[in-house]
């Protein structure tokens, strides 16, 4: 049977992890230092976890969803599970070897360890090593390699790896949980009808940081003939001090509380969850306009990234309590490619056909959030102008991996749907004697919140906790 996992998040330790009496069962016990810090229904950890009172406690269901979110997938999952000597649905002890480094800024240790902050370390590793820790997650077997190599858990199919790097340019090896800072993703064989997807990634990412929705740099590279994209990690910041400092996050499918083991649940596809209306609730719950999830919902509809799916949609969590859309992350460009499934992952105002999807439907969308139409409309059109302004400033030579198709699909779909949503008129502003607009309950928020306003909805469908 595992041992407890003690979970430190922001310094504090926060909470305990234990098995439960039934098979699989995890239990979840808050420290009175979690609740000195944050206070009781604080959401610093999760959406789908607040912190309780003492004389109440979290659903394991929603214990054991929610932790498995921070566990890699598939044959990933099973491989690395065998190299630590660990059954594969063993979540507690699997995030035993590989918790201490995890996406957002929770650490997880055997119970009674001290400190991990004052623990990891980390060592050189030259493009060979590197090579080699690429080709064994290709092959998603790993076996024979140093388990103390990494101890990083990372979601998602796709094989990767993660590092950190010197100021000085040279990769290093994260040893007993040090953050990486690094994620090292493996090209697709070149005979693959979607070999180009690190290309269409980076270009992607090029974009979206010229339209303001990501800080994340990437580029696509070689390590002794593999192939990779390296992607910074925007849930770690870099201190002058030389120290890494760890930022919480959690994608939509643990916020939602979605068992994501089948990966078809990842995606809506007519479902009632996940939605974009349930993403858009976290962070309306938390204080934050969902502006920025429907910006970046236009530019994925217009590049035409199939796979935004909840676990590629996140939210930071910072240690003051707020929460915020995560910049943009694995987008790429999938409409060109004769394997695209023209879906789109998640429903834009009930439907999936990623080209039957409008400006006004995406208007549409984010007005069944509570979001104004005339702030919708605004944000709609900046969005798909500064994408279109984008495409013709890109240097498209430091992507030579997108096709000519690639590009020309992207630009096609951007300035039809630029031409489309120029004849959405935005509505006239229309205030009483409240000075609050007609039609809506929504207060001021603080000056210099972004776009202000703070939505409520009537419909809240219940976490799925199938565990």
């Amino acid at each position: 049977m595992s041992a407890d996992l003690d979970a430190w998040l922001y310094g504090t330790p926060i909470a305990t992890f234990s098995p439960g009496t039934r098979d699989g069962a995890i239990h979840l016990t808050w420290t009175d230092e979690a609740r000195d810090r944050w206070g009781i229904g604080s959401r610093v950890l999760s959406h789908l976890l607040p912190i309780p009172a003492r004389t109440s406690t979290t659903p394991p269901a929603r214990a054991r969803v929610w932790l498995e979110g921070l566990l890699p997938e598939g044959d990933m999952l099973t491989h690395l599970a065998v190299d630590a000597g660990v059954d594969p649905d063993d979540t507690l002890g699997f995030l035993a070897h590989y918790g201490r480094d995890t996406a957002g800024a929770l650490v997880l240790v055997p119970a009674g360890s001290p400190d991990p902050a004052r623990d990891g370390t980390t060592a050189p590793v030259g493009d060979a090593e590197i090579g080699d820790m690429l080709r064994k997650a290709r092959s998603r077997a790993g076996h024979g390699a140093d388990r103390h190599d990494s101890l990083t858990s990372l979601a998602g199919l796709e094989p990767k790896i993660a590092l950190a790097r010197a100021e000085d340019g040279t990769w290093l090896k994260c040893l007993r949980g040090a953050p990486s800072t690094y994620i090292l993703k493996v090209a697709r064989p070149q005979d693959s009808a979607t070999s180009d997807s690190v290309d269409t990634e980076a270009a992607a990412l090029d974009l979206a940081r010229r339209v303001g929705l990501t800080t994340i740099d990437a580029y696509v590279t070689e390590f002794d003939g593999q192939r990779c994209i390296v992607v910074s990690r925007y849930d770690r910041v870099a201190r002058s001090t030389g120290t890494i400092d760890r930022i919480h996050q959690e994608d939509a499918a643990q916020g939602l509380g979605i068992n994501t083991r089948d990966p078809a649940r990842k995606a809506q596809h007519g479902k009632a969850l996940p939605s974009l209306a349930a993403t858009a609730r976290i962070l309306t719950d938390g204080g934050t306009d969902p502006t920025e999830l429907l910006r970046l919902t236009t530019f994925n509809l217009a590049i035409g990234n199939t796979d935004a799916h909840a676990k590629n949609i996140s939210f930071l969590r910072h240690a003051d309590g707020t929460v915020r859309l995560a910049p943009a992350y694995d987008v790429a460009m999938h409409m060109h490619s004769p394997a695209a499934s023209g879906l789109f992952a998640m429903d834009v105002n009930g439907t999936d056909q990623i080209t039957e999807i409008t400006a006004t439907d995406l208007v549409d969308e984010a007005a069944s959030w509570g979001m104004p139409r005339r702030r919708a409309i605004q944000a709609v059109h900046a969005t798909l102008d500064a994408l279109d302004g984008a495409l013709d400033e890109i240097d498209r030579s430091a992507h030579p991996g997108v096709t000519t198709a690639a590009w020309n699909t992207v630009t096609t779909r951007t300035r039809e749907l630029v031409g489309r949503a120029a004849a959405i008129a935005v509505p006239p502003r229309r205030r009483g004697a409240s000075g609050r607009k007609h039609g809506t309950t929504q207060g001021r928020m603080p000056k210099g919140t972004p776009a202000g306003g703070r939505f409520t909805t009537t419909e809240r469908p219940e976490p799925d906790t199938t565990p």
